[in-house]
């Protein structure tokens, strides 16, 4: 599926939706959850405004608490070893502005999970993963360095869901050993555990040899 270009009724004043008023409920702590972002400058590679969805739809799956699979895809510009940390950080906090009327962010951890709700009225009125897709695009895409987004969402089974837990791992240790250097700066290869990673992935060599660099130290590598 697409995303679509309605606007779905924003609600700001404490988007809360109670357990009674529930009607569907993705990544209760009691199943499996899996939530990660990802991004490239590489084109061609997301597909602008694809929608992937494995399992049933959200007005399909009223009265349920299902498993959740869900994975941002985004093409960015202009990311460089001054402004990635930031910008990343930017992004991952920007769905916690996603304030939707009948959809409720009820929590994120740092493993990867993320849960919410959705309310009966916002099922009548036909909330559904391409309204989701939707919103969460127009969200990304007002950072004017993403260019294009794409969205994986999994309900199907907790089989499935979890089969996104080895790409979300690697990609959460990627993104721990950038946070690692910008806010550690911490530059010493023998102490870290993100060796492995460095070694594999080209940026966060250029990161860590650029702040090098930045404190006048001998780049690595």
């Amino acid at each position: 599926m697409k995303t679509g270009e309605e606007i779905w009724p924003k609600k700001v004043q404490g988007n809360l939706v109670l357990a009674s008023d529930t009607a569907v409920e993705l990544g209760n702590p009691r199943c499996d959850s899996v939530s990660f972002m990802i991004w490239t400058q590489k084109p061609q590679i997301i597909e602008d405004g694809r929608v992937h969805l494995v399992g049933p739809d959200i007005p399909e799956a009223e009265g349920k608490s299902l498993p959740f699979g869900k994975v941002v895809m985004l093409e960015v510009e202009g990311m460089n070893e001054d402004n990635c940390y930031e910008r990343h950080r930017n992004l991952e906090l920007a769905r916690y502005d996603l304030e939707l009327d009948g959809y409720m962010l009820r929590a994120v951890s740092q493993y990867l999970r993320e849960w919410s709700r959705v309310s009966e009225h916002a099922i009548r009125n036909g909330f559904s993963f391409s309204v989701l897709a939707s919103e969460l695009s127009r969200l990304y895409r007002s950072f004017d360095f993403v260019k294009k987004t794409e969205f994986i969402f999994i309900t199907s089974s907790s089989d499935d869901v979890r089969a996104l837990y080895p790409a979300g791992e690697k990609v959460e240790k990627r993104i721990a050993a950038m946070n690692k250097m910008a806010v550690e700066m911490n530059f010493d290869c023998g102490s870290c555990e993100y060796t492995d990673v460095c070694t594999e992935v080209e940026g966060l060599r250029m990161i860590r040899n650029h702040q090098s660099e930045v404190l006048h130290e001998k780049p690595i590598g």
